[in-house]
Protein backbone atom coordinates (compact mmCIF):
# COMPACT_ATOMS: atom_id res chain seq x y z
CA UNK A 1 0.00 0.00 0.00
CA UNK A 2 1.51 3.32 -1.08
CA UNK A 3 1.35 5.86 1.71
CA UNK A 4 2.06 9.58 1.98
CA UNK A 5 2.29 11.73 5.09
CA UNK A 6 1.49 15.42 4.54
CA UNK A 7 2.13 17.85 7.35
CA UNK A 8 2.28 21.49 8.40
CA UNK A 9 4.85 22.32 11.06
CA UNK A 10 5.11 26.00 11.98
CA UNK A 11 6.66 26.95 15.30
CA UNK A 12 9.00 24.42 16.88
CA UNK A 13 9.04 21.60 14.33
CA UNK A 14 7.30 19.13 16.63
CA UNK A 15 4.68 18.09 14.08
CA UNK A 16 7.42 17.51 11.51
CA UNK A 17 9.23 15.23 13.97
CA UNK A 18 6.05 13.22 14.51
CA UNK A 19 5.37 13.11 10.75
CA UNK A 20 8.93 11.91 10.06
CA UNK A 21 8.58 9.07 12.56
CA UNK A 22 5.20 8.00 11.18
CA UNK A 23 6.64 8.08 7.64
CA UNK A 24 9.67 6.06 8.75
CA UNK A 25 7.56 3.37 10.41
CA UNK A 26 5.16 3.15 7.46
CA UNK A 27 7.90 3.55 4.81
CA UNK A 28 5.83 6.44 3.49
CA UNK A 29 6.51 9.47 1.33
CA UNK A 30 6.86 12.59 3.52
CA UNK A 31 5.86 16.03 2.24
CA UNK A 32 5.19 19.43 3.68
CA UNK A 33 1.66 20.27 2.54
CA UNK A 34 3.08 23.28 0.65
CA UNK A 35 4.94 20.87 -1.65
CA UNK A 36 2.07 18.42 -2.11
CA UNK A 37 -0.51 18.48 -4.88
CA UNK A 38 -3.45 16.51 -6.23
CA UNK A 39 -1.08 14.01 -7.87
CA UNK A 40 0.40 13.23 -4.45
CA UNK A 41 -3.05 12.14 -3.33
CA UNK A 42 -3.86 10.24 -6.52
CA UNK A 43 -0.57 8.31 -6.41
CA UNK A 44 -1.06 6.99 -2.87
CA UNK A 45 -3.55 4.59 -1.28
CA UNK A 46 -3.37 5.98 2.25
CA UNK A 47 -2.82 9.63 3.17
CA UNK A 48 -1.85 10.95 6.60
CA UNK A 49 -2.53 14.62 7.31
CA UNK A 50 -1.06 16.39 10.31
CA UNK A 51 -0.48 19.76 11.92
CA UNK A 52 -0.41 21.43 15.26
CA UNK A 53 -3.72 22.58 16.69
CA UNK A 54 -4.50 26.29 16.49
CA UNK A 55 -7.59 27.60 18.28
CA UNK A 56 -8.98 24.07 18.39
CA UNK A 57 -8.41 23.25 14.71
CA UNK A 58 -5.72 21.98 12.38
CA UNK A 59 -3.62 24.68 10.68
CA UNK A 60 -5.57 26.66 8.08
CA UNK A 61 -3.14 25.77 5.25
CA UNK A 62 -3.81 22.06 5.81
CA UNK A 63 -7.58 22.61 5.90
CA UNK A 64 -7.46 24.69 2.70
CA UNK A 65 -5.38 22.02 0.94
CA UNK A 66 -7.90 19.31 1.86
CA UNK A 67 -10.89 21.49 0.91
CA UNK A 68 -9.37 22.19 -2.53
CA UNK A 69 -9.03 18.48 -3.38
CA UNK A 70 -11.56 16.89 -5.70
CA UNK A 71 -13.66 14.06 -4.30
CA UNK A 72 -11.61 10.83 -4.23
CA UNK A 73 -12.10 7.41 -2.75
CA UNK A 74 -9.00 7.32 -0.53
CA UNK A 75 -8.23 6.24 2.99
CA UNK A 76 -7.03 9.07 5.19
CA UNK A 77 -5.89 9.62 8.77
CA UNK A 78 -5.25 12.88 10.49
CA UNK A 79 -2.90 13.48 13.35
CA UNK A 80 -2.11 16.44 15.53
CA UNK A 81 0.97 17.46 17.42
CA UNK A 82 -0.57 16.14 20.63
CA UNK A 83 -0.84 12.70 19.00
CA UNK A 84 -4.61 12.67 18.86
CA UNK A 85 -5.27 10.17 16.09
CA UNK A 86 -8.63 10.14 14.36
CA UNK A 87 -10.01 8.44 11.27
CA UNK A 88 -11.76 10.33 8.55
CA UNK A 89 -12.64 9.74 4.92
CA UNK A 90 -11.12 12.14 2.46
CA UNK A 91 -14.22 13.91 1.19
Amino acid sequence: MRTAILYVSIHHGNTEKIAREIARVLDAELLNVGKANEETIKNNDLIGFGSGIYFGKHHISLLKFIDALPKMNKKAKEFAEKLKITFQSLK
